[in-house]
């Protein structure tokens, strides 16, 4: 079989023009003005704003609260992030029969491009013409060092009792697995939250004199950051992407408060976060201040 090489060009591309042509362009556009606003509303959410950025980008947090910062931070999200992902992937099902046969392949090939980038292969041919990657790269791993270089053990990582929110941050996101517009609504939300809040904890621990030129760091953020290799932004799009193909009109009031419940629970989150920080700092100032005395 004869394939036009040019349609192997920009597979982004490719797989959002299959999309489109499994929905009426009216369907299609509907869904897309219903994301533009519900993005909108997520844009003006303040979390955008939220102090802890400028907290963490003061680069005078103490390693111990950083270390509990990113050992709640591994609970709440990055642990079960490829989880929902996969998941998503999965229930792609669901499109089919409502929309035409083989409507899932589409978005489950977009995600996918997610999928590689967090399960560590890179956008290259290796040296024998195969695909370049390495399980030792993904992401989950990648943030599994940060913590070793923050200093914590084994057990300390184990034995770390996660706050509430992370909890309820991670059971809301695992409640979302049966229902494939759920899950990708949802992971739309968490890849803007990682999109806000990469850069100030990477500058966090970039004082601890950790590595962020490589690592879990290099590869968070977005595409126009020439300091990383991320794509959070590109992924984000993907997802709503997603969603422009496969919600109704019925699902719209329903997703929508979905959306701006989970990105209520990160502000809380961060609330619980920044209180962390400013009760050390103030336990901090007040040893020095019993020290001076």
């Amino acid at each position: 079989m004869n394939i036009d090489k040019s349609l192997l060009n920009n597979p982004r591309l490719q797989a959002l023009n299959i999309m489109k042509g499994t929905v009426p362009k009216s369907a299609w556009d509907r869904n897309e003005i219903f994301t533009k606003n519900l993005r909108k509303k997520l844009s003006q959410h303040a979390i955008n704003n939220h102090p802890a950025i400028n907290a963490l980008n003061s680069q005078k947090i103490n390693k111990e609260t950083l270390q509990e910062i990113h050992l709640d931070y591994r609970h709440a999200i990055v642990k079960v992030f490829t989880d929902a992902l996969t998941m998503a992937m999965t229930q792609t099902r669901q499109l089919e029969p409502r929309l035409p046969a083989g409507a899932k392949l589409a978005p489950r090939f977009l995600l996918t491009l997610n999928a590689l980038d967090e399960f560590g292969f890179r956008p290259e041919l290796d040296s024998s013409n195969y695909y370049s990657g390495n399980p030792a790269f993904a992401h989950y791993p990648l943030y599994e060092d940060v913590l070793k270089e923050l200093g914590l053990s084994k057990s300390a990582i184990e034995q770390f009792t996660p706050s509430h929110l992370a909890r309820k941050l991670l059971h809301f996101l695992e409640t979302s697995f049966s229902d494939y517009t759920s899950i990708i609504t949802l992971l739309a939300v968490a890849e803007l939250q990682v999109i806000i809040f990469s850069p100030p904890l990477r500058k966090a621990t970039e004082f601890h004199s950790l590595d962020v030129n490589s690592g879990y760091y290099f590869v968070h953020g977005i595409s126009t950051d020439h300091d990383t290799a991320a794509a959070d932004d590109d992924h984000e799009e993907d997802l709503w992407s997603a969603l422009h193909q496969a919600c109704t009109e019925t699902d719209y009031n329903r997703l929508e408060a979905t959306a701006l419940e989970y990105m209520n629970l990160w502000n809380e989150f961060w609330n619980e976060q920044l209180s962390r920080i400013n009760s050390k700092a103030a336990y901090n100032k007040t040893n020095k201040t019993t020290a001076l005395a």
